[in-house]
């Protein structure tokens, strides 16, 4: 055991001395069991907790903590109830702040390993400022105090630690312990992933993310993001039929579920659909997907038209391109702050790493407000709760404001790489709109037949508005204008 755990345990008082810390696991079970302090006092918190009324476990608590010490194991306790009970009003941010004092303070004790765990919930849901969390809270951490999900909280953490310092030795042995089957234990094997796929060792991803997406045991979250990254891997081996299929079962946030219907349209371009492909395109044109547009959708529609010698439809697109990223172009041509044009801020947070931030952000200026709702000012660590998430979102922002000066930069260049590429795809396009007639084997498509006797399919006229249960179902009744004249 380390220095700082042996001193913990000689500063004991006399009623915790004689309490074990923890109970043995049963053979059947990994589980730590949590043995509280004031056992009448939990068992009413923990009613509440089954019952889900967590302003009267903040309400319970608070008495309590008005009869304990400051500095006592019930007035901990007494703090836990209340980081669980705002995690139960959907306030994870609060929780991770009140729990990881706890943590810090409460070192080695029953009630810091129960917040552990608490986080360690929080941890698998929700976004946090990993560098807080994790930096100030797990790396301190004996590992050798818990067992169950805590302690492959624990070991995951200080593997990923030791990982980014090259530490491969000792990452490897933090790996070792974590319990297979566990959620870090699937983290890892999807971490794993992507460290090959950051190698360059495309195979290799696959199969790991193959597996992890086909097996329901996997949690749901990381399921998900390993089915993504699948189809992407499937896309990039020209097999577009399995990753449309594939991406089409991925469900995500507005802002990604956006990039998959670009990356779905592009599956039906090679594909030669090109009437779902520009249903796709269609449908992310609902205000929804604002945030998730991208300039390449401009070069998909412009490519579609001109293969199939919709000249003037290709020309029109061009036309949007331009409407939609002039103020964009007039920036980056005067050099602006690019921070403050909004389509690049849009863009540039398509990059996962900017991403998880601005997820953060959100969720912190969300809880501030849902704060607030609650109505539970009343109590005096509220006060204390404000301040934190003023200060934290803050600090956010200034975060993001660095981040963003040097991802704006790389937006720029690709909105300029965009603007060449359309441009080209308009010189292309009335070159080809110049020539008297194209041979019919050159594009061979029609669009799909519309039966005048059959009731198995309903074709509605799109009338300028979107619902999210139609998206789906858009498309574009097209079919090849070229081999005869103009």
């Amino acid at each position: 055991m380390k220095i700082f755990g042996v001193l913990l345990i000689l500063s004991f008082s006399a009623t915790t001395w004689s309490q074990s810390l923890f109970e043995k696991p049963t053979p059947t079970s990994n589980e730590w069991i949590y043995r509280p302090i004031s056992k009448v006092f939990w068992e009413e918190i923990e009613k509440l907790i089954k019952e889900k009324d967590p302003k009267e476990i903040i309400k319970v608590a608070d008495a309590q903590a008005k009869t304990s010490k400051k500095d006592s194991l019930e007035f901990a306790e007494a703090r836990l109830a209340s980081g669980i009970a705002l995690n139960q009003m959907g306030l994870s941010f609060a929780a991770t702040q009140i729990l990881a004092e706890l943590v810090r303070g409460k070192m080695g004790t029953q009630v810091a390993v129960r917040a552990l765990a608490e986080i360690e919930k929080i941890a698998q849901v929700f976004p946090l400022d990993e560098d807080e969390v994790y930096g100030d809270l797990i790396w301190d951490q004996d590992d050798s105090i818990a067992v169950g999900p805590v302690a492959d909280f624990v070991h995951y953490q200080n593997a990923r630690f030791n990982q980014m310092k090259s530490y491969e030795a000792w990452a490897e042995d933090d790996f070792k312990k974590v319990t297979p089957g566990s959620f870090w234990d699937y983290r890892m094997r999807y971490d794993a992933a992507v460290d090959e796929l950051d190698k360059n060792h495309l195979d290799s991803s696959l199969e790991r993310f193959a597996s992890l997406s086909s097996q329901p045991q996997v949690p749901e979250v990381l399921r998900t993001a390993a089915a993504h990254q699948y189809a992407r891997l499937i896309f990039e081996k020209s097999d577009f039929e399995q990753a449309y299929k594939i991406f089409k079962t991925v469900k995500l946030d507005p802002r990604e579920s956006g990039l998959i219907l670009l990356e779905r349209a592009w599956s039906k371009y090679y594909l030669k659909d090109y009437g779902k492909a520009l249903g796709l395109l269609m449908a992310l044109e609902a205000p929804i997907f604002d945030t998730a547009r991208s300039p390449e959708v401009y070069v998909l529609k412009m490519l579609i038209y001109k293969e199939l010698c919709y000249y003037d439809a290709a020309f029109t697109v061009q036309a949007e391109f331009l409407s939609r990223y002039a103020k964009s172009l007039e920036s980056i041509k005067r050099r602006r702050d690019l921070r403050k044009d909004q389509a690049i801020v849009n863009l540039a947070v398509l990059d996962p790493k900017i991403g998880k931030w601005v997820r953060f952000l959100n969720q912190i200026k969300e809880e501030r407000l849902l704060l607030k709702e609650k109505k539970i000012d009343g109590f005096g660590f509220v006060r204390d709760l404000k301040r934190k998430y003023d200060l934290k979102m803050k600090e956010s922002y200034e975060h993001l404001d660095v981040l963003l000066m040097k991802k704006s930069r790389q937006i720029a260049d690709q909105i300029l790489d965009w603007q060449e590429q359309i441009s080209f795809l308009d010189y292309q396009t009335r070159v080809d709109s110049l020539r008297v007639t194209r041979p019919n084997s050159e594009v061979d498509y029609r669009t799909e037949e519309i039966p005048h006797m059959s009731f198995d399919k309903i074709y509605w006229i799109f009338g300028g508005e979107f619902w999210l249960d139609e998206l789906e179902n858009l498309r574009v009744q097209v079919q090849s204008k070229c081999g005869g004249g103009k």
